[in-house]
């Protein structure tokens, strides 16, 4: 090869690398940028029952108490440490969830920029900074994030545990499964799915003995709620795998609804549902990861554990419930973009594929992840500062599916309403009131008086739960 080819190439790799650079900069800042603004904003319905019923009581009740979904335990338990040395904030229990997902971010993008390249690393962070699903749970007092660095640790553990059963990979690969576990109930399928794997592909004492502590550890763990973990299954919130659904279910109940919705409805089966299912079942099928003996039953185990169990036993799932296993499918997903993008000729059909999947995220980032950057997810405690500062000495009435949540923050009795009370209760009342509505979950009613003069009226802006609060000043009638 001539010196001027040398250079060239040189050049090349030189310019690559700062591009490679900059993106990784570029999509580092957002991610942490979309994750910490706005974090002192209302706590939402599922935060506020965590912090009332498990992080406000302490550690009996979070461990041993009436178990309900809403009860991340493990991150309870932290946020209860947390409030008691450093006081209650929203900020102070989000924390726990952000700078979990963040440091699993970024260790799983160092360790695929490493050993599979910076294109798969670079793909990776897109895919985990931009997914509208993920944006929201990470920002949340919600056991979520844990559960993510828990699954990025227990992917990559085990990884290196079929590569080298090294004893540090089993402890590492052992402590994640406990600590999602202890998190996230459903957690611990991927882990004895995987942990199986590793049992069959690679027999170690050390690894059988390893398991056998940690899945003792899970049991004494949830010992106390065994009966209400069985109950609680069977809530009907989501929607069933169908029973010819579970080969789609990684893409259309995992990965296209993260790309697509912050909380949105099962992937509809029409063509252009089928359509997306088909482009991301192609992309992540191009993965060289799946020609690798190793990581395809590592990846393919930690996905179908959960999902078969879900579909055999007729649970109902939402994605979040599941939301950790975007670990191991966005690392398909990415490790699958970047082949077809390194090998335009060969693969030229799905690298249109790769392109426009790459697009569709940033539209979906935009479009639903803008309201999650400037609105509360519920807007309660701007709608009590505004009754405490505009309506003093006023009688409050709320008519809103959930009232606990407005009293978490307004710290003042108020009626709670029902659809025959409103006109009446609002309309023929002897004083001034403040009338505050959700329109969610409750039969509209329409009241009259509303149009009286002096009636003063502010709507409060959120991105969920009707994606209004409305405060109304009314005066009483003369």
């Amino acid at each position: 090869m001539s010196d001027a080819a040398v250079a060239s190439r040189r050049r090349t790799r030189d310019v690559a690398g700062i591009a490679t650079v900059a993106v990784y900069a570029v999509l580092g800042a957002i991610l942490v940028g979309t994750r910490v603004v706005g974090l002192g904003r209302s706590f939402w319905h599922d935060e506020i029952l965590t912090v009332v019923l498990f992080v406000r009581e302490g550690p009996r009740e979070i461990l041993a108490g009436d178990y309900i979904p809403n009860n991340h335990e493990l991150f309870s338990l932290l946020g209860w440490a947390t409030s008691s040395l450093f006081g209650e904030s929203e900020v102070a229990l989000r924390l726990w969830s952000v700078v979990p997902f963040v440091a699993a971010v970024l260790l799983v993008t160092v360790w695929l920029h490493v050993r599979v390249g910076a294109l798969t690393g670079v793909l990776y962070l897109y895919f985990a900074t931009l997914s509208p699903l993920l944006l929201d749970l990470s920002r949340q007092a919600r056991g979520y994030g844990l559960a993510f660095l828990a699954m990025s640790v227990l992917v990559l553990a085990a990884l290196d545990v079929h590569r080298t059963r090294r004893r540090s990979a089993i402890a590492a690969f052992c402590a994640a499964g406990v600590v999602g576990t202890w998190t996230l109930p459903i957690f611990g399928v991927t882990f004895a799915a995987t942990g199986l794997v590793l049992l069959v592909e690679r027999p170690r004492r050390t690894l059988a003995w390893s398991l056998a502590v940690s899945y003792a550890a899970i049991a004494v763990w949830y010992a106390p709620n065994v009966d209400d973990l069985l109950e609680n299954s069977q809530q009907e919130f989501g929607a069933r795998i169908g029973w010819f659904g579970l080969p789609t279910s990684p893409m259309d109940q995992v990965v296209i609804p993260a790309l697509l919705w912050i909380e949105g409805p099962v992937l509809s089966p029409g063509p252009a549902g089928l359509l997306l299912v088909a482009v991301v079942a192609v992309l992540l099928l191009s993965s060289p990861l799946l020609r690798q003996r190793g990581p395809a039953l590592v990846l393919g185990s930690s996905v179908a554990g959960p999902l078969v169990v879900v579909w055999a036993a007729r649970l109902y799932l939402s994605t979040r419930f599941v939301s950790y296993l975007l670990v191991p499918l966005f690392v398909l997903l990415a490790s699958g973009c970047a082949y077809v993008l390194s090998h335009p000729r060969r693969a030229r059909a799905r690298s249109v594929l790769a392109v426009a999947t790459l697009a569709l995220a940033v539209v979906a980032f935009a479009t639903a992840g803008r309201p999650v950057l400037r609105l509360p997810r519920e807007a309660h405690r701007d709608a009590a500062e505004l009754v405490r500062e505009q309506g003093r000495g006023d009688r409050v009435l709320a008519y809103m599916l959930r009232p606990r949540d407005l009293d978490f923050y307004l710290d003042a009795p108020f009626r709670t309403l029902e659809p025959g009370d409103v006109v009446s209760s609002v309309c023929a009342a002897d004083r001034d009131v403040v009338y505050v509505t959700q329109p969610y979950g409750v039969p509209r009613v329409s009241l009259p008086c509303l149009q009286r003069p002096g009636v003063r009226h502010r709507r409060l802006e959120q991105y969920a739960a009707g994606d209004q609060i409305d405060v109304w000043f009314v005066p009483h009638a003369r």
